[in-house]
């Protein structure tokens, strides 16, 4: 109750009484220049600063796909290795999917890659294991899909 009492006092004392008639014509005047023409910049500064921060996020994706390029190249010599160096070189389970990915790369078509990787009995002794629900490799299976596809070779 005394927090209520307090508020109405604090209105009391400020005096201000603003009708409906008068809020519209303090909106309007907000809008106006004072040379008589009205403001959009709203529209205008929220495309510009969508395009510079697009732009800019873009630009930086970039530099840091090429830096981090850049220091695995330096760091293992990468290019200039042997096929077989390449894939020792990957750690842990890293190899493991690249295997998968090279295996439906290697296979005669997607179906059939898909296939051994469904039927998988290379992975585990005496079972066969679904590797696509097992381990997850639904990203390997599109990139090898689109390798196959895109004119990339």
């Amino acid at each position: 109750m005394k927090v209520i009492d307090i508020m109405t006092t604090i209105r009391h004392r400020k005096g201000i009484k603003v009708t409906e008639g008068a809020e519209d014509h303090l909106s309007q005047e907000k809008n106006v220049k004072p040379d008589g023409k009205v403001r959009s910049g709203g529209k205008l500064w929220k495309r510009l600063s969508l395009t510079v921060g697009g732009t800019v996020a873009i630009s930086l994706g970039l530099l840091t796909s090429v830096y981090v390029a850049t220091l695995h190249e330096n760091d293992l010599w990468f290019s200039n290795i042997k096929e077989v160096e390449r894939e020792i070189s990957f750690r842990t389970e890293c190899g493991l999917y690249y295997s998968y990915y090279k295996e439906m790369l290697q296979a005669t078509s997607i179906q059939q890659g898909l296939h051994g990787l469904i039927y998988d009995n290379k992975t585990e002794s005496l079972r066969t294991i679904n590797i696509l629900e097992r381990m997850n490799v639904y990203q390997e299976v599109f990139l090898s899909i689109l390798y196959r596809i895109l004119p990339i070779q």
